[in-house]
């Protein structure tokens, strides 16, 4: 890759990406240049990132993809180091680059997949979810009747992408961490915020929220027109990660929401995102096994 090339904008990331709000607004404020600007050529250079959180590149392909086709950039990577290229080139994200396959021996890696947002897509995702993260040893024991409800969680994730969000592709991808005992995945969408969808159900009311983020994650709240209970269809996924001591984040527009070992926090990002990011994080080092009573989930 020629870097000596006159470029309109340059960009030197002097961190690393992990899963953490930092990050995330650092590539809002990625993908706001991209919009912002037309047929401009981008060098992004990764001369002083030493790791890139492979779930993290759903995030990244999200914007790519979606601001190289409708603003006509040209987007050139520079000075990637070779661990976090083999990561690109394990996942499935070295597509966008003439490079070859490295084969992921240890499965540390969840391949990252574009999904068209409709109906017709959900078995294969279910199918996805279920070889990449539910087929995992290392996952917590859990009853089938708990993995059919996080599961029924992950798909209605997709349905809203399709119901609310108006965008016409999801993308996901993720990593397992050995050291770390963490399995982490991300989906992403490119579209209406919930901030925007909540404030078209709302009207007037919505401006009594702060939040809207902890509006739509409360159990019964929904803004389909004919909807049974749910919110977003975050509620057992987050009732087993408080309980596994786990971790999730929702970034969509301007507005965030963090649980981390059972502490939760709302917040407001700097930078806007155009869509929704959700990232899952489950914590593997956990000898409780969950079991599903009276539609609560209850650790043995």
């Amino acid at each position: 890759m020629e870097i000596d090339e006159e470029y309109d904008y340059v960009i030197v990331y002097s961190k690393n990406w992990e899963n953490n709000i930092t990050t995330y607004n650092l590539l809002n404020e990625l993908f706001g240049k991209l919009l912002n600007n037309s047929k401009k050529k981008f060098l992004l250079n990764f001369s002083e990132v030493t790791f890139i959180s492979a779930n993290i590149l759903a995030i990244l392909g999200a914007i790519l993809e979606y601001t190289l086709i409708k603003k006509r950039h040209k987007v050139a990577f520079a000075n990637i180091r070779p661990n976090v290229k083999k990561i690109m080139q394990k996942n499935g994200f070295h597509k966008y680059f003439k490079w070859e396959v490295v084969e992921d021996t240890y499965h540390t890696t969840i391949e990252y997949r574009v999904f068209k947002a409709n109906t017709n897509k959900l078995v294969e995702f279910e199918k996805y979810i279920l070889l990449n993260i539910f087929n995992r040893d290392e996952l917590p024991i859990m009853s089938s009747s708990v993995q059919d409800r996080i599961v029924d969680n992950f798909l209605e994730i997709f349905n809203n992408v399709i119901d609310h969000a108006e965008s016409k592709y999801v993308y996901v991808c993720g990593q397992y961490f050995y050291s770390k005992k963490k399995l982490v995945f991300t989906i992403v969408d490119i579209g209406k915020t919930i901030e925007e969808n909540v404030n078209e159900y709302l009207g007037d009311e919505s401006k009594k929220i702060s939040n809207t983020i902890e509006w739509a994650i409360k159990l019964g709240n929904s803004t389909k027109a004919q909807s049974a209970p749910g919110g977003l269809g975050f509620g057992m996924i987050l009732d087993f990660l408080r309980k596994n001591k786990g971790s999730f984040i929702i970034v969509s527009g301007n507005e965030s929401y963090e649980l981390n070992n059972s502490k939760e926090r709302f917040g407001k990002l700097d930078n806007i995102f155009y869509g929704t990011i959700v990232t899952i994080s489950f914590n593997l080092d956990d000898d409780f096994s969950y079991i599903l009573i009276d539609d609560d989930i209850i650790e043995l």
